[in-house]
């Protein structure tokens, strides 16, 4: 089945290891094959030369997961537009060429807020460990395969906190996915109602400034949200040392002689990006994120 990209900028590979979400894994045989769980969908995915998708889903049937995936890779975006707005200055403009076909993905917010839960100071292999880790003890076959549904609150319900417990997680991880859990069970989480407020997450154990602004960005819609993590504060200073939020950050944690930003200094950098950036913020944030991980790989 092929999914058009109506040669609009797509990168494919850029977009699914730009370490937003977790459970894709790129095939080793050189075919150029990602397969991942989408949804209670198995599918494997490629790119031709022309910019379009070739995939294959399990169980289908094609036509309605075809729908699901144009949803699912922002493809109903104006790309174009986004990357205009967001190159208001030369850095940006020179991220926004050299990782061009970079896109934000819209992913399911019950699972966007678990994997995200699993993500406080780890890396993005070790997230994806820890979400498959709890795919594969409480999710749903998929057509008798290997891999497995994302699995519902109910599930992890039914599991119980000592059981997740024993998942060794960490951080009481399984604690706090326990808690969402119930929370969405008896409709305190209410993801419609986040959509317009989604700093109500943050009620939430487990779920703090970085975490609530991840899962609305890539998941509730919301494209100004700037999530601030380690990469994000490290790219940021690297690109932008003269601007003055910047160096009042970086003087306030030299003074306090340590690394780690404040929440007042989290909430005035995620400020300052979205006056910087505007309405597609945290398009401008990915891009950051992925140049500092990109440039710690290599």
């Amino acid at each position: 089945m092929i999914l058009e990209t109506q040669g609009q900028p797509f990168d494919l590979d850029l977009t699914l290891d730009a370490g937003q979400t977790f459970r894709w894994r790129k095939e080793s045989d050189g075919g150029g094959w990602w397969n991942g769980v989408v949804r209670g969908q198995l599918i494997r995915i490629r790119q031709g030369d022309g910019g379009d998708l070739a995939f294959e889903c399990a169980p289908g049937p094609d036509d309605v997961v075809k729908e699901m995936l144009h949803r699912y890779f922002r493809l109903d975006d104006d790309i174009g537009a986004i990357y205009e707005s967001i190159s208001r200055d030369y850095q940006m403009a020179e991220l926004v060429n050299r990782y061009r076909g970079l896109r934000l993905m819209r992913q399911e917010p019950w699972e966007c807020l678990i994997s995200y839960i699993c993500s406080a100071n780890n890396n993005v292999p070790r997230i994806s460990v820890l979400v498959e880790r709890i795919c594969d003890m409480y999710g749903s076959p998929i057509n008798g395969q290997e891999r497995r549904a994302f699995p519902t609150p109910q599930r992890i319900l039914q599991a119980g906190p000592a059981e997740l417990g024993n998942l060794k997680l960490g951080l009481n991880r399984g604690i706090s996915i326990y808690e969402a859990a119930e929370a969405a069970q008896n409709g305190n989480l209410d993801f419609g109602t986040l959509r317009e407020n989604h700093a109500g997450l943050k009620n939430l154990s487990g779920v703090g400034e970085k975490i609530a602004d991840c899962v609305a960005l890539f998941s509730l819609d919301k494209l100004d949200a700037f999530p601030v993590d380690t990469n994000i504060w490290q790219g940021l200073r690297e690109l932008y040392p003269d601007e003055v939020t910047i160096r009042e950050i970086v003087a306030g944690i030299a003074k306090r002689k340590r690394k780690i930003l404040s929440e007042r200094e989290t909430v005035k950098l995620r400020e300052w990006a979205q006056n910087r950036f505007g309405p597609y913020a945290g398009y401008a944030g990915q891009f950051v994120f992925h140049h500092c991980r990109t440039a710690e790989s290599g």
